[in-house]
């Protein structure tokens, strides 16, 4: 389900962001908790901007993202 924030940022669950990009919903979470990604915390769970893991689905993976997103498929 995605939403809007305040400033009307499209926002992602970690589900759909895992599913988006490839890899596990703990990785999108350790991206966001780091701030690699921005994201913003509702009701206790972890909404990503959609605009910033589309960016990361078309970039080019290479070491451990690599790795990642080939060897898990989300769900």
């Amino acid at each position: 389900m995605a939403m809007r924030n305040e400033s009307g940022r499209k926002m992602l669950s970690c589900k759909e962001a895992a599913k988006e990009y490839g890899c596990t919903m703990r990785y999108i979470r350790k991206l966001a908790k780091d701030g690699r990604i921005s994201s913003e915390v509702v009701g206790g769970s972890y909404m990503v901007a959609a605009d910033e893991v589309s960016k990361l689905a078309k970039r080019k993976a290479t070491g451990r993202e690599k790795k990642r997103a080939e060897g898990f498929k989300a769900g």
